[in-house]
């Protein structure tokens, strides 16, 4: 009898272990550690570095984390995202610059949810600073319709682009290679640098016939943007 409990309780646990991998394909978890997540987490905490203000960085990156996670309530990341920008103005000049472009990058992050292709839910307060106005997180690309190859009808997944004059050109992806940012195979210190790049082959990729006017404001929108990663 004891022999027959011990094999029921092995097939019980057997099944429930698993089962468990099931439940978990279906989720869309681990999006507060994508690189692009990463990398905003670390970057506020060098820009901090030899300000006074190490403690208060390390603080808000760990509560950055945070705020992607699914049970998060819908502003947190919001309210991140301006505590960034609070950064921003305390420390000034182009440390100033740096975090705002962190912060806007930052509040434009997917977020986890219980499920795939379920979206996050958007918060609906204003956020404090004119910077982040317009900005909501990423949603889950699975949840979204794919586009279809108009020669074939076939889905695909979209690539980055951006359009000027009615034309979309195609933005080449940042990838990582150890602590550095690969664009193109050129390798970067730091993200802004290698978002940079990305607009700026983009922006020369583009055709010439455009107004100078239209290329600028294209490299600008780019730029404001956030990074996009392979």
């Amino acid at each position: 009898m004891k022999f027959l409990t011990v094999i029921s309780a092995c097939l019980v646990l057997s099944l429930t272990i698993n089962a468990a991998p099931m439940g978990l394909e279906k989720r869309r978890f681990g999006q507060e550690h994508t690189p692009a997540a990463d990398a905003t987490f670390q970057e506020i905490k060098d820009i901090a570095q030899g300000t006074g203000t190490e403690a208060q960085a390390g603080n808000l990156s760990g509560a950055m984390v945070r705020a992607l996670l699914a049970k998060a309530p819908a502003c947190d990341q919001q309210d991140r995202a301006d505590e960034i920008i609070d950064l921003a103005e305390q420390l000034g000049g182009n440390k100033k610059k740096q975090l705002i472009k962190l912060a806007k990058t930052y509040r434009q992050l997917e977020r986890n949810t219980p499920n795939a292709g379920q979206p996050s839910e958007l918060c609906k307060e204003k956020p404090r600073h004119k910077e982040l106005n317009g900005l909501k997180q990423a949603q889950d690309p699975t949840g979204s319709p794919k586009s279809s190859d108009p020669k074939t009808g076939d889905p695909k997944a979209s690539d980055p682009t951006t359009t000027v004059g009615g034309e979309q050109f195609k933005m080449p992806k940042i990838t990582k290679d150890g602590a550095q940012f690969v664009v193109n195979g050129n390798k970067f210190q730091n993200l802004d640098a290698a978002h940079g790049r990305q607009c700026d082959i983009q922006f020369n990729g583009g055709d010439r016939s455009f107004s100078g006017a239209d290329c600028d404001n294209q490299t600008n929108v780019c730029k404001s943007g956030a990074p996009i990663f392979g």
